[in-house]
């Protein structure tokens, strides 16, 4: 209430500045006169009928004989004898041409007399102020072009005063909108809304304060969710430490016992998967609390020897060969833990998607601008669908992978951790299945 109250609207600030530009010119005007007035009062300037009352006096004063003006004469003049050749002038050939052509079609400002003598003279005048001295009469244009264009200057700098001077209070305003627009575009949303004085801008502002107290509201809500969430994370991560470590425990009972060959690897196999998920809690309550994994450097030899290790047991649980080919050399700065699980769940699907007996190679190789790994698996491949959008979060192309455990957040958790680490990840299709690449950029160093 108290913006509206105290706002005025756009166009009055537009009439207000009609209004004063139109008095600021009226100003000139009469300046520039109360200047004439006082230039004449002077005799610094002529009014612009002396030139003819000149010339009327001195045809009354000889009209029998020339008589050469003084240099006070405003007018223009020539004198032929009776045979038409010119005998005194007092200005050059192509003015004077001109005045007696004029004079001939007894044009207004001029006049034609003839001596006893034969001679003839042609006198012409303009209606317009001239300077009295004639000093500056030939060294600068005519007063009365002057005036009027110092008064036409003084009219175009009241306007570009006056359009300036609105420019900075616009411009000023719609300062307002783009502070209001950066606050809100970095969420900081704890501050007051404020008052621009004009009544289509504050109507803009009040707007703004609705989306700004709708936003705000929104985020306290998305941040409580959020911290409901994080709870609800840690106490599952905690929780699930329970049970993994029951399985680990009986895994280790159960290699004190005397198995066979076959079996103690299983429960080996299982040992390590244990340890895996013990690492997955870790990093779950880890991200809880909002840690993160550091970055270390690594050899790509050794990561990617883990990374096999730790996908073995699932392939031959499936019965798919797993082949790697590991090329590999050098070390980076990785969050290990981070980059086995996003790879881990590529080579998860890879083996997934292939049918029992068929092969999954796990390539690692050197590019030229950095490293990259490729899954390649036998299966059926991805459709358009899946190249488009097989990254997305949640996204699972249909409900048969809901059915078969898939959720849609493995190749996007993958897909992160990729870019993290300035990398990018590529699904295509080969001749015989699917293929998963995720490219590295920067060149590893040297152990």
């Amino acid at each position: 209430m108290d913006k509206k109250r105290h706002s005025v609207s756009l166009s009055f600030i537009l009439l207000r500045f009609g209004f004063v530009m139109m008095t600021c010119m009226l100003a000139c005007w009469v300046i520039w006169c109360a200047v004439l007035s006082f230039l004449e009062s002077r005799r610094i300037v002529c009014p612009g009928h002396v030139g003819n009352q000149q010339v009327e006096q001195l045809l009354q004063s000889s009209p029998d004989a020339f008589q050469k003006p003084s240099d006070d004469f405003l007018g223009e003049y020539a004198l032929f004898d009776k045979n038409g050749n010119l005998i005194v002038s007092n200005v050059q050939e192509k003015a004077r041409n001109a005045l007696v052509k004029k004079a001939g079609q007894n044009s207004t400002g001029t006049v034609q007399h003839t001596y006893a003598d034969g001679s003839r003279a042609v006198f012409g005048w303009h209606f317009r102020k001239e300077f009295a001295d004639p000093v500056l009469r030939a060294s600068l244009p005519p007063f009365e072009y002057l005036w009027w264009a110092t008064l036409g200057m003084a009219c175009v700098l009241c306007w570009l005063l006056n359009a300036l001077w609105l420019r900075r209070r616009l411009v000023a305003k719609l300062r307002l909108f783009r502070d209001v627009s950066e606050k809100v575009g970095a969420q900081q949303l704890d501050f007051l809304m404020p008052h621009a004085g004009i009544k289509e801008f504050d109507q803009a502002l009040d707007a703004m304060e609705q989306m700004r107290t709708a936003l705000d509201a929104s985020l306290c809500s998305q941040w409580a969710a959020q911290q409901q969430r994080d709870a609800e994370m840690a106490a599952l991560a905690h929780d699930l430490k329970t049970p993994i470590t029951l399985i680990g425990g009986n895994a280790e009972l159960l290699l004190e016992e005397d198995l066979k060959n076959e079996h103690k690897q299983m429960v080996e196999t299982i040992l390590q998967s244990n340890d895996r998920a013990k690492q997955y809690v870790s990093s779950l309550l880890e991200a809880s609390r909002g840690e993160d994994e550091p970055l270390k450097d690594t050899s790509l030899k050794a990561f990617f020897a883990e990374l096999c290790r730790n996908m073995q047991p699932l392939a031959q649980a499936k019965n798919v060969k797993l082949v790697p080919l590991e090329q590999l050399s050098g070390c980076v700065r990785m969050q290990k833990s981070h980059l086995l699980r996003a790879m881990g769940n590529v080579v998860q699907n890879a083996v997934e998607y292939t049918p029992k007996g068929g092969t999954v190679a796990l390539e690692g190789t050197m590019t030229e601008d950095g490293w990259q790994v490729a899954v390649r698996d036998e299966g059926p491949g991805f459709d358009k669908a899946a190249i488009l959008h097989g990254t997305e979060r949640l996204w699972r192309g249909d409900s048969a992978r809901a059915a078969t455990g898939h959720h849609g957040l493995g190749l996007w958790f993958a897909l992160r951790v990729v870019q993290d680490h300035a990398g990018q990840l590529k699904l295509q299709n080969s001749g015989q299945g699917g293929v998963v690449e995720m490219r590295f950029y920067g060149k590893p160093m040297k152990k």
